[in-house]
């Protein structure tokens, strides 16, 4: 689809026309754009952001190797060939300027401190955090058409056809691309230990590898690339590195968590589950806190209620059941549900593999808030108690952050007198 951006020159705007990254790169370099600048650093800063950061360990040096990148990038702008993915210049960029900086304090220390805190991690820890570390090894050891495939399909969450086109390949050839690249780094997984399935190899890479970065260093970013450019000579930033933070964050895999699948469609969307909630007005539904449903009453009570709605829900889950997914759904979020389906490795079976071992970490759950947003829509605040957070101790690396996840809230809407699941309240709606 193409984009258009209004770009201020002068004492007019005019319109341009931007229908690819190198289009952006290209009125960068010709104009000094700052506003294509933008919508480029917009566009990739948190692939770029999260590279660099489970190379480093350190939010603080994941920052500056960013600025460093588009630094880079403000430079070269000019210089880039006509083909060049950009997606894949930014990360190998990103891992070459990692690598110099660990390198710098000693790459094995870095890795032998990994390794301790992988092998003192809690025996409950999942998938992911055992993939996470040897992630970006694992990318180095593709070539680089296989790397481009990888990133392009799960990195950024495109779909084949996009894959294809910016291969130059057939929808077909791009699948067959993908799929050989998946198993490559699942062999490389497997040589190191790390058991897990093609397919949900690809949910946990689609679903945790690349996460928001600050607020704030966008714009970090674009004025210093700016600055720079502006004098002619665009001075690389100086990477200062007294001592890697013994930092490892867990990131927890929670592909298809909480609202199952629901969840997993919204991965873009970081829940940090502190929102303030209006408590419920004296409009239906009444009930805005509610009694806590223990693992062995999730049972399917219908859509009759918003309370009714949230048990079936939970059941659908545990069972595993995904017709019972889609009668669930409101309309629009069955046609996200079903385009979901199409992008999944293997269909149907990825999905409801991942709803099912999710949930059975559910104990119980209990509605702690109801927001009415209008007569026939609702947001629900859901508390899910989580088995996990009663193996592990409130000071253990993944605590925090699957504490969040435990709370959720799920937007509701009436349809028929019955009430269906239509994202999280923040989802964009289509």
């Amino acid at each position: 689809m193409k984009k258009f951006c209004r770009i201020s020159r002068g004492g007019g705007d005019i319109l341009l026309k931007m229908t690819s990254d190198l289009d952006l790169l290209r009125q960068f370099a010709l104009e000094n754009s700052q506003d294509a600048f933008t919508e480029i650093v917009r566009r990739h800063l948190n692939l770029v952001y999260s590279a660099a950061l489970r190379q480093v360990r350190s939010p603080q040096l994941a920052e500056e190797i960013a600025q460093s990148v588009f630094a880079d990038l403000a430079r070269d702008a000019g210089r880039l060939k006509p083909d060049t993915i950009l997606t894949a210049w930014l990360y190998s960029v990103t891992r070459r300027t990692a690598i110099d900086l660990i390198r710098k304090e000693s790459r094995r220390q870095l890795r032998e401190q990994i390794a301790v805190e992988m092998n003192n991690m809690n025996a409950t820890a999942n998938d992911w955090t055992q993939i996470e570390p040897l992630l970006d090894d694992a990318m180095a050891a593709l070539d680089e058409t296989d790397r481009a495939a990888i990133l392009l399909r799960y990195f950024e969450n495109k779909n084949l056809r996009e894959v294809g086109e910016s291969l130059k390949i057939s929808d077909d050839a791009a699948q067959k691309r993908v799929s050989r690249a998946v198993e490559k780094l699942r062999d490389f997984f497997s040589k190191r230990k790390v058991t897990i399935g093609a397919s949900g190899l690809a949910v946990l890479i689609s679903a945790n590898a690349v996460q928001a970065a600050p607020a704030s260093l966008a714009a970090a970013i674009t004025g210093k690339a700016l600055a720079t450019t502006t004098t002619v000579t665009v001075t690389k930033a100086i990477i200062i590195m007294t001592t890697l933070q013994k930092t490892f964050l867990i990131a927890s895999v929670g592909v298809l968590a909480g609202a199952g699948i629901y969840e997993a469609i919204h991965l873009a969307q970081k829940q940090t589950g502190t929102q303030t909630v209006t408590k419920v007005s004296s409009q239906e539904p009444t009930n805005s806190t509610g009694d806590y449903v223990s693992r062995e009453h999730f049972a399917f009570a219908g859509y009759a209620t918003p309370e009714s709605t949230i048990k079936s829900l939970f059941w659908i889950q545990s069972q595993g059941d995904f017709k019972a997914t889609l009668e669930s759904a409101s309309p629009r979020f069955r046609a996200i549900l079903e385009q979901a389906v199409k992008a999944a490795p293997n269909g149907e079976s990825t999905i409801v593999n991942s709803i099912v071992a999710e949930s059975k970490n559910f104990l119980g759950y209990r509605i702690t808030d109801v927001k009415n947003i209008s007569d026939d829509k609702i947001v629900v605040s859901v508390l899910v108690d989580d088995a996990r957070l009663k193996q592990i101790g409130a000071d253990d690396k993944g605590y925090n952050a699957l504490m969040a996840k435990s709370q959720k809230q799920w937007q509701l809407i009436r349809i028929n007198s019955e009430w269906k699941y239509d994202g999280a309240p923040d989802s964009p709606r289509q």
